[in-house]
């Protein structure tokens, strides 16, 4: 008499049963392994964001100074740009710390000579001598991209036909300045020179009602942040996700849409301040609200806004080099408080 040989496989209900418990299993992990992944984009863009200030803060270490927010000029009219017509030019606080984070090549590529055609020339593919993505100005930096940001991995195309703009294209990136209490736009009444960063140079006060801004100004050195160095803004984050802004605002009012903006190449004078500024007009993480019309107050509040894609906060770098990750509850009193350089301003609460 033979052995009946022993029954192998699975049936289909068990396999079923199985494909249902590996399915539930993967399920209850991935939001674990997106937990993992995003603290590891928050750490490397904390890394990012600190960098940032030990470069500034070893510029002024050097000049007695910080970098220049946006240094600008007077209008040129003198003569036409060989390549699009530039008649306010400018360089910025992101072009000025290149040697301190490990980009030294670039600086020594770039031209810092105060002329309309010096500051043409960083936007020109030498190749052609046109605007093109070849230009040093369309370089992609990496300690200017948070991992967390979106579509900021390329070049954008600015085909600004305006005077004093920048043309061509311009890298992008997601940090911005701490400009104040009001960054944008640079002719508004309103704006501001309270922050670590303000508009520098011969048009550093562009129009003669700006009561808040000076002629000729020039940038800040540390003896004053009054407010303490560990209290005050150096860095934050800009996100470069917001539909509404996409849909209601551009092109009517906006240009271009919000991955645009952030070019730490901007060469145009004092509109640049809505590409490497931001402000605590407006709330944390603040976004065009669905009920917005098209309008230049939404387009401002939101190109003033810092934000970021990590859930539920941003990250900061302090003037004494310190990061912190602030939370978008922070109280908005408190939040504005840190924007200021010496505002004698009461700080209430934890900063996260």
């Amino acid at each position: 008499m033979s052995l009946r040989n022993s029954r192998s496989g699975f049936t289909l209900i068990e396999l079923l049963v199985v494909i249902a418990v590996i399915g539930i299993l993967m399920a209850m992990l991935m939001p674990a392994v997106q937990q993992v992944r995003e603290a590891a984009r928050r750490t490397n863009c904390s890394s990012n964001i600190r960098q940032l200030a030990i470069a500034a803060t070893n510029y002024e270490g050097r000049f007695k100074r910080l970098p220049d927010g946006l240094w600008c000029s007077l209008q040129d009219t003198s003569a036409p740009s060989p390549v699009y017509n530039l008649q306010y030019y400018s360089r910025n606080l992101f072009q000025l710390i290149l040697p301190d984070i490990e980009q030294e090549n670039i600086y020594k590529r770039w031209n810092f000579t105060q002329t309309r055609q010096a500051a043409v020339s960083n936007t020109l593919d030498p190749a052609t001598g046109q605007v093109g993505q070849g230009s040093i100005t369309a370089v992609r930096i990496p300690a200017y991209i948070c991992p967390s940001d979106v579509d900021i991995d390329v070049s954008f195309e600015h085909n600004f036909s305006n005077i004093g703009y920048s043309r061509g294209w311009m890298g992008i990136g997601s940090y911005l300045g701490n400009g104040g209490t009001f960054s944008t736009y640079a002719g508004d009444v309103n704006m501001r020179s309270d922050g670590a960063f303000f508009m520098t140079g011969p048009g550093s006060k562009p129009f003669t009602n700006q009561n808040n801004l000076r002629p000729n100004d020039r940038a800040a050195n540390h003896a004053q942040f009054r407010d303490g160095t560990s209290r005050t803004f150096l860095f934050g984050e800009r996100y470069h996700v917001d539909q509404n802004f996409d849909s209601i605002l551009v092109p009517s009012h906006a240009r271009f849409p919000i991955r645009g903006f952030g070019a730490w190449g901007w060469v145009g004078g004092f509109n640049g301040t809505a590409q490497v500024l931001g402000s605590t007009a407006v709330p944390l993480n603040y976004t065009t609200p669905a009920t917005a019309t098209a309008n230049f107050t939404f387009v401002d509040a939101r190109l003033s806004a810092f934000g970021s894609g990590h859930p539920a906060g941003a990250n900061f770098a302090f003037a004494d080099g310190s990061t912190t990750f602030i939370a978008d509850i922070i109280d908005y009193d408190t939040y504005r408080a840190l924007s200021t350089r010496r505002g004698n301003e009461i700080i209430f609460g934890t900063l996260d």
